[in-house]
C-alpha cells in the first residue's frame, strides 16, 4: 500500500509538472504569437499603406546648389494610382529658411515660366518632372544645399491628401541643364540658332525680381 501511495504521488507530481510546463509553453507561445502578430500587422500595414498611396514620387531628388545661387529644382516622376486626375495644388520643403519661395514651372519652346494652378498627374498615369522640362522650383534661397543632405518635401494634392517624402540633394548628371549667372539656360534650352535662351524671356513682370532663375 505504501508503494502504491508513493506511485500515485509520483504520478500526480508528474502530471502537475507536465501541466506547469505546458502552461509555461503556452504562455511563451502566446508571447511569441503576440510579438509575431504585431510584427506581421506592422508589415501588413506598411505594405497596404504603400500600395494604397494615391500618388508616389519616384526617383525624386533636389538639385544641389551653392549659397550664392538663389534657386534650384526638384525632379522625379509623380505616379497617380487612382482613377481620377490629380493636381499638385502646392508644395513646400521643410527645413529651409523663412522667405523661401516654392513655385511650379513649365517649359515651352525652351523657355521656363511659372504656371497657374499646378502640375496635373493623369489618372493611372505619371507626370515626369525633369531638367529642362516641367519641374518644381525652390527660389529666393541663399542656403547651400549640398549633396547627401536630406529634406522633407510635402506635396498638397487636389483630392485633399498630402504626400510627404524625404528627398536627397544630388549633383545633377553631366550633360543636363546648366545655368549661368546671367539667367541663360544651357543644353535643353538651346535655341535653333545655337544660342542659349534666356529663361526670363516672356516670363512677365512678376519674374523681374527672379533674374537669378539660372540658379537651379
Amino acid at each position: 500500500m505504501k508503494l502504491h501511495r508513493t506511485t500515485k504521488a509520483l504520478v500526480a507530481g508528474s502530471a502537475a509538472l507536465a501541466l506547469a510546463l505546458a502552461g509555461c509553453s503556452s504562455d511563451d507561445a502566446a508571447d511569441t504569437t503576440a510579438a509575431d502578430g504585431s510584427a506581421t500587422t506592422t508589415a501588413a500595414d506598411g505594405t497596404e499603406s504603400e500600395a494604397s498611396a494615391a500618388v508616389t514620387f519616384e526617383d525624386a531628388y533636389i538639385k544641389e546648389k551653392p549659397a550664392d545661387k538663389g534657386m534650384t529644382g526638384i525632379f522625379g516622376t509623380l505616379k497617380n494610382n487612382t482613377d481620377e486626375d490629380l493636381e499638385v495644388v502646392d508644395f513646400r520643403v521643410e527645413g529651409l529658411k523663412e522667405g523661401t519661395v516654392f513655385e511650379q514651372h513649365a517649359t515651352e519652346d525652351g523657355k521656363m515660366f511659372k504656371i497657374e494652378g499646378g502640375h496635373t498627374i493623369p489618372a493611372n498615369g505619371e507626370k515626369v518632372l525633369a531638367p529642362g522640362d516641367d519641374h518644381l522650383m525652390i527660389m529666393d534661397n541663399d542656403e547651400a544645399l549640398e549633396p547627401g543632405q536630406m529634406y522633407t518635401v510635402v506635396l498638397e494634392l487636389s483630392d485633399g491628401s498630402t504626400l510627404t517624402q524625404e528627398l536627397e540633394v544630388r549633383v545633377q548628371a553631366a550633360g543636363e541643364e546648366d545655368y549661368g549667372e546671367d539667367g541663360e539656360l544651357g543644353n535643353p534650352g538651346m535655341g535653333e540658332d545655337g544660342h542659349m535662351r534666356n529663361m526670363n524671356d516672356g516670363m512677365g513682370d512678376e519674374h523681374d525680381e527672379h533674374d537669378e532663375h539660372a540658379g537651379h
